[in-house]
């Protein structure tokens, strides 16, 4: 192609234009184009056209095209001949466009949420085409279907309100329509590094095979995290398409408590299946707290945190807390314990980040600790809670063994849907 000036194209514009060679010979029309998704800003490399009745596709380089005007695209004289494409087939990051983008969801992982794609929009520069956002609004539709200016100009002067077009840039979109691409695409991308809340909602608005390859692609730490911010529903219908080993790995990477909550909605077969594959003493953790009703304070609580004993430092209290920060959900407190694990004390991290490094816990414990008992029910811990201000309460026995501490979210993820939630 000739240098021209930079100019903008839709996909829906593009497909059925007529393709004429250099003798101005009708070869087809266009049906698809094939570009590099691996690219940062991907180019089309192939066109693929049609002849007229006719199933048969041919494919021609896009660096053979001359011009592209009006409603036809002009082959070069040098161009290669045509390649016959009776079962068009693409491996790795090369796809093609219309087949696999248009009408299907990605992930907007700038807005964190999962578009359909209406429409596509190219940049024209250079002798190259290359594809520059996805349209998912509803001018992108209308556009398609050929009557966008007909209704926005109704709705400008019957409703006085202008159709705005929606676009989300390339470099903030997953596309999820071909799970074998995205098992390519996705591992290493911004999805992983999502907040789980927002990961959580993509993957409750996908479809049960988008989920399935999503599912698939992450790390089981991911999934975790984003498994414990969804709807219960979600939950299980995920655990159900994996196997027993995967779901077990994932359930692992969770909290205990919520690991319970999960696996006590599953089905007993799938349940015991997963027990089955699962380290023996994280599944006594997660047994033990599914003896307890999941409304009260011994279904609620986790089992991982930190405990000390009076006569240790805070020097080694903060090398305690860095050597096992990841193995547990309450890092804000430390119970301090006597060898029985009786309750003596509680210790927060402002307290020992205040103090002399070489003084004991046992000088700076706060020694009336408010706690709860296993069977008390949401209500009395919420009571607690709200007049304390606590992050999390510590669960006693009879005795005053601690055996588990609330967190605030737990509580709130039974109480919020009696406030509206």
């Amino acid at each position: 192609m000739d240098h021209q000036p930079i100019r903008q194209h839709y996909l829906s514009d593009l497909l059925n234009m007529t393709v004429v060679s250099a003798d101005e010979t009708v070869l087809g029309w266009t049906s698809d184009f094939v570009i590099d998704l691996d690219k940062p800003q991907p180019e089309v490399i192939e066109l693929i056209y049609r002849k007229k009745r006719s199933t048969v596709k041919f494919s021609i380089k896009w660096q053979d095209v001359q011009e592209l005007s009006g409603a036809r695209i002009l082959i070069r004289t040098e161009a290669s001949l045509p390649v016959s494409m009776k079962t068009p087939s693409y491996e790795d990051s090369l796809v093609l466009l219309r087949e696999f983008l248009l009408d299907k969801q990605i992930v907007d992982v700038h807005g964190a949420k999962v578009e359909r794609v209406n429409d596509l929009k190219f940049l024209e520069s250079d002798g190259k085409l290359i594809l520059i956002q996805v349209d998912v609004g509803l001018v992108g539709l209308l556009r398609r279907l050929g009557v966008e200016n007909q209704i926005s100009r109704f709705c400008k002067w019957f409703f006085d309100y202008e159709l705005k077009e929606k676009f989300i840039a390339w470099n903030y979109v997953e596309p999820l329509a071909k799970p074998d691409h995205l098992k390519l695409q996705v591992p290493q991308t911004r999805l992983a590094e999502l907040h789980p809340a927002d990961l959580a909602d993509i993957i409750e608005d996908m479809d049960v095979h988008e989920r399935s390859a999503l599912v698939n692609s992450l790390n089981e730490e991911v999934i975790a995290e984003a498994l414990e911010e969804m709807d219960p529903k979600v939950q299980v219908a995920i655990m159900r398409q994996l196997e027993p080993e995967r779901a077990a790995d994932i359930i692992e990477e969770m909290s205990p408590d919520e690991a319970a909550d999960l696996i006590a909605d599953l089905p007993q077969e799938t349940a015991t299946g997963i027990f089955r594959e699962m380290d023996q003493e994280y599944e006594e953790k997660v047994k033990g707290l599914l003896a307890h009703d999941e409304d009260e304070a011994g279904g609620l609580m986790t089992t991982q945190f930190i405990t000390l004993s009076p006569n240790k430092t805070i020097v080694e209290a903060l090398a305690h807390i860095r050597q096992h920060a990841e193995d547990v959900d309450v890092i804000y407190y430390i119970y301090v314990v006597d060898d029985e694990a009786r309750l003596l004390g509680v210790i927060n991290l402002r307290e020992l980040l205040s103090n002399e490094i070489f003084t004991p816990l046992s000088k700076i414990m706060t020694t009336r600790v408010i706690t709860a008992r296993i069977d008390d029910a949401a209500k009395d811990l919420a009571y607690l809670f709200a007049k304390y201000g606590f992050r999390g309460v510590p669960v006693v026995d009879e005795e005053n063994h601690i055996a588990g501490v609330v967190r605030f979210k737990a509580l709130l993820e039974i109480l919020a849907p009696h406030l509206g939630k």
